[in-house]
């Protein structure tokens, strides 16, 4: 029997079909324009990315038409504005891009990013960048937008950085105490995740094991308890093979955590030249994830994987951390333009590529068909 039933609003989430999507625009970079000072493409600010309307590319209408996606993991979330006002200085409304979302029946993993996490670390009091969140979520009511489906806490805790396991326990203690003071009442409460690696530090064989083992400790360090028992979904990120995926959801996976609903995160493969690792071209590439994909249909405690990812990175990572996509820059773009009074970037072009489909992408759409 699954136990996503018991967690409020999991079931939505059920069965999922995700991606991983950071649609960085050609002209960004590693040290970006300040127009954009983040990597959230995913809001008003930027339509004719994500959405049809204007001529736009439509991404969202293609995830869900065309691939069948209906999830989308996201790393960045820009600090909104109140809802109904105009964004000030970098600030970014995303109501628009969920109310797409919903349009479509997407779910989206809302993420409070790293860099909140950092900040945390560092002492800050972040509460108030989180309350505009939470408040934008809920239209500044206590029923959640259509289109969220999970709190996302930072990404891969678990991996050298500037936060640590309890930075992550912390935020989600800040988070529940906004959450009570806008009196969300429990029906209406989202989940909660925080994505691990699928590093293996004891070379036991249990990757991802022992980082969610931490946070379960972290929770119960701060008197979380009932977060853990009632509102978490554990999510973790493989790279490896079909058959390796198959076993993890099936038996290793529930050995340690018989009660916990899962699911993939990031779930996808780089093109590498390392000697032993199997995927050197797009070709190998695309066969590779379409194993992964049919090794990872939703069943029991597990609700599914977001292929990693939409597009590749070329702008903002080197090397092989830049081949995941199952799309990339083609070379030809237009333009929109970012609404005068933002701050900033006002008045400035933003590009709308033109994507050229890798032969992944025939792969997610394959096996995305078949749940």
């Amino acid at each position: 029997m699954s136990d996503i039933s018991r967690i409020p609003n999991a079931s939505a989430l059920f069965p999922l079909r995700g991606s991983a999507y950071v649609p960085a625009p050609s002209d960004d970079a590693l040290n970006p324009p300040e127009k954009y000072f983040d990597t959230d493409f995913t809001n008003s600010t930027f339509p004719l990315i994500w959405g049809k309307a204007n001529g736009g590319r439509g991404d969202l209408s293609n995830f869900a038409n065309d691939l069948r996606v209906n999830f989308l993991h996201l790393y960045d979330w820009s600090t909104p504005p109140y809802p109904g006002q105009e964004p000030g200085q970098n600030q970014r409304s995303h109501i628009s891009f969920l109310n797409e979302c919903a349009a479509n029946n997407i779910k989206v993993f809302v993420p409070i990013s790293n860099y909140f996490l950092v900040q945390l670390n560092k002492g800050k009091d972040v509460t108030a960048f989180i309350t505009a969140m939470v408040i934008e979520i809920y239209n500044a009511g206590t029923t959640p937008h259509k289109a969220a489906g999970i709190w996302g806490i930072g990404n891969e805790f678990d991996q050298p950085g500037e936060f640590t396991v309890t930075d992550v326990a912390k935020m989600i203690q800040i988070l529940i105490n906004i959450e009570t003071k806008l009196g969300i009442p429990t029906s209406n409460l989202l989940p909660i995740t925080s994505p691990v690696s699928f590093a293996d530090p004891t070379h036991t064989n249990i990757p991802g094991i022992i980082a969610i083992q931490k946070l379960q400790a972290a929770l119960k360090n701060i008197g979380l308890e009932n977060v853990w028992n009632n509102r978490f979904i554990a999510s973790i990120n493989p790279q490896n093979s079909g058959d390796y995926i198959r076993n993890y959801i099936d038996v290793t996976f529930p050995k340690y955590f018989p009660n916990i609903p899962f699911f993939f995160t990031e779930m996808g493969a780089p093109i590498k030249q390392d000697w032993d690792w199997p995927v050197k071209t797009e070709e190998q590439q695309a066969d590779y994830v379409l194993s992964q994909i049919q090794n990872s249909h939703p069943r029991g405690n597990f609700l599914g994987a977001c292929v990693f990812q939409f597009l590749n990175q070329t702008t903002l990572k080197t090397g092989s951390e830049s081949t995941f996509g199952m799309t990339k820059h083609s070379g030809s773009f237009t333009t929109g333009i970012i609404p005068q009074s933002y701050k900033p970037g006002g008045g400035q072009t933003y590009n709308v590529d033109t994507l050229t489909h890798k032969p992944m992408y025939q792969s997610v759409k394959t096996g995305f068909s078949a749940m």
